[in-house]
């Protein structure tokens, strides 16, 4: 039995390959454009001169992933990014632009390049303020996403209300390089400052090297505790004989006001008995 498969009413047919016995196939766009990725599409824009002038008149975008804008000319105005589900009532859309890593930007003052996401069937720019000039711009529809323009920030993301919330906050830190803090204890009561603002302490390693235990008093201040007042963020036992200790990895701790230290013989919160021994301590202490 013989198969032959045709492109409708086409003369040409399908063969197979004589030596890989198999048929090879090419993709092809809707447009005729070879290849599994589809090229942009040209989007009509206006020329706007006036307040309430669309540079990008509404834009039926269901085909679309994003609209890139180019916006061209000399002007002194607004330009607000908008999308609407009906095709009336119109709500600003966060862009990104590629150019300068920035996200979140609903409105443009000045030319560049926007990256306004399809998140809405009808997309538009539109002349929010204006004063002169003629705002004109090029864009294009594109039916592939990129990850170009990649939102990365720092900071903190509140999830829900206390009352209903299952994570609660999540913080958000800089992966950059630490500070380091390098401890070798002398006489007294070492009180010191390591970090005079808010701080996180992503390495604690300390080591007691003489024969009666030391307690390493961590305080959440932005200046040297005084020792025996001052109550201590939290308290680090070091027993006799060489002993380390590690902060685990992974673990930082959040110092909100800033970070020093004490070291004393006593573990009670209020002692103030000072160390008698030159290099009794020492460690890092790495901190963001």
């Amino acid at each position: 039995m013989a198969v032959e498969i045709k492109s409708g009413d086409s003369t040409d047919i399908a063969s197979v390959h004589p030596t890989a016995k198999a048929m090879h196939v090419i993709n092809f766009s809707s447009d005729g454009h070879e290849g599994i990725h589809s090229f942009p599409a040209i989007v009509t824009t206006n020329n706007a001169t006036g307040l309430n002038e669309d540079v990008l008149p509404s834009l039926d975008a269901e085909e679309f992933k994003f609209i890139s804008i180019q916006l061209v000319g000399t002007w002194v105005a607004t330009v607000t990014f908008e999308g609407s589900n009906d095709n009336t009532t119109f709500y600003s859309i966060a862009t990104t632009d590629p150019s300068a890593n920035g996200t979140g930007a609903t409105t443009a003052t000045v030319n560049r390049v926007v990256k306004v996401p399809v998140l809405t069937k009808y997309i538009r720019a539109r002349v929010s303020a204006y004063t002169s000039g003629t705002i004109s711009a090029v864009a294009y529809g594109h039916r592939d996403e990129n990850s170009s323009g990649l939102i990365s920030t720092l900071g903190t993301v509140t999830l829900a209300a206390e009352t209903t919330k299952i994570i609660g906050t999540v913080k958000i830190d800089a992966a950059g390089p630490n500070e380091f803090h390098s401890i070798i204890s002398a006489t007294g009561l070492n009180a010191t400052s390591v970090a005079t603002s808010a701080a996180k302490i992503s390495i604690l390693h300390l080591v007691n090297s003489v024969a009666t235990a030391r307690y390493f008093k961590m305080y959440n201040k932005a200046s040297a505790p005084t020792v025996g007042s001052d109550t201590p963020f939290f308290t680090v036992s070091l027993p006799t004989g060489a002993t380390t200790f590690q902060l685990p990895a992974l673990v930082g701790i959040d110092f909100s006001l800033g970070i020093s230290y004490a070291i004393t013989l006593g573990v009670a919160p209020g002692d103030t008995t000072p160390d008698t021994v030159v290099g009794a301590v020492t460690g890092l202490i790495a901190y963001v």
